[in-house]
């Protein structure tokens, strides 16, 4: 019998960096951009974390872009504004870690997916994604599985 193996939460010294042994997520607010209640929207750079541990360039390292709603007091992520992986690093299961740790540092280990592109639809279908319409398009959540919850997130 198989087990799944806890997703590891990112780890932040401050609203630019989150960091865990699989991911580096390095970047900065944008300015003006519209937030939710207490959040505020961020761009961020991600690196698989094992290679540039092991030495390797940024650009090798790079796994793609990710723009989210932060709680900057906490430093806990509210949700996904956009998620983009590089085409080569697509297909091998770099998408769905990401998403099982930005959620697994989400309250309630539930992470707000805000403006689902049709071309991604299958991709949050195959991670069970619960939807919701938004005007022109869907919003949609993810919460991690049990089965892949660590330490609890405040």
């Amino acid at each position: 019998m198989m087990t799944a193996e806890p997703a590891a939460r990112l780890v932040a010294t401050s609203v630019a960096r989150f960091a865990n042994d699989d991911f580096l997520l390095s970047g900065e607010v944008i300015p003006g951009a519209p937030a939710q209640s207490d959040t505020v929207a961020a761009a961020y750079a991600v690196f698989d974390a094992r290679l540039l541990t092991n030495g390797a360039e940024s650009e090798e390292a790079a796994l793609g872009r990710v723009e989210m709603f932060v709680y900057p007091e906490r430093l806990l992520i509210d949700g996904l504004i956009r998620l983009e992986i590089t085409a080569s690093r697509r297909q091998r299961g770099a998408g769905r870690r990401l998403i099982q740790a930005l959620a697994a540092t989400a309250p309630d280990y539930r992470l707000n997916i805000y403006d689902i592109q049709p071309s991604a639809l299958d991709f949050w279908i195959a991670l069970g994604c619960a939807f919701r319409p938004r005007g022109e398009g869907l919003d949609a959540s993810y919460v991690l599985p049990l089965a892949l919850r660590g330490a609890p997130v405040g």
